[in-house]
């Protein structure tokens, strides 16, 4: 199942719509696919679109975390976007966040946000290292 998830590279960033819900295997799977494409392009971001999701159980909650972070060591930062009303209530309930990423309600808000982040970081941003370094070896060779 995680094999049929696209992931797209636009500008720098990989997009991945999930559009169904997703076995926990297949979360796992997705990760694991998504992590590899970006260590494979050395994107600057992910976004990650949810919007055709209308249940997040907490493992799969947990697991977008867990993809943020991972992104986030990896030197690039992570968006999640189409968080449905119901999804969200849901996670408040559960007591479930996703402090990692950062979240937008479309793609368009994402691909901004993320923007702005890399554009404005200070040197702390995980995502200005990793485009430093791709401008240093462009500029080697």
């Amino acid at each position: 199942m995680a094999n049929s998830i696209p992931i797209l590279k636009v500008e720098g960033f990989l997009i991945a719509s999930i559009q169904t819900s997703l076995a926990d295997r297949s979360v796992f799977e997705f990760q694991q696919a998504l992590l590899a494409r970006l260590a494979e392009e050395q994107a600057v971001g992910v976004i990650i679109d949810i919007t055709a999701i209308d249940v997040v159980d907490s493992f799969m909650a947990r697991s977008l975390n867990d993809i943020a972070v991972a992104v986030q060591l990896l030197g690039a930062r992570a968006a999640i976007v189409g968080i449905q009303p119901a999804v969200a209530v849901a996670l408040v309930e559960m007591w479930l966040t996703i402090p990692n990423a950062i979240t937008a309600l479309n793609l368009e808000q994402a691909l901004k946000k993320l923007r702005e982040g890399i554009d404005h970081s200070n040197g702390a941003d995980a995502g200005n290292g990793r485009r430093d370094h791709q401008q240093r070896a462009a500029s080697r060779g």
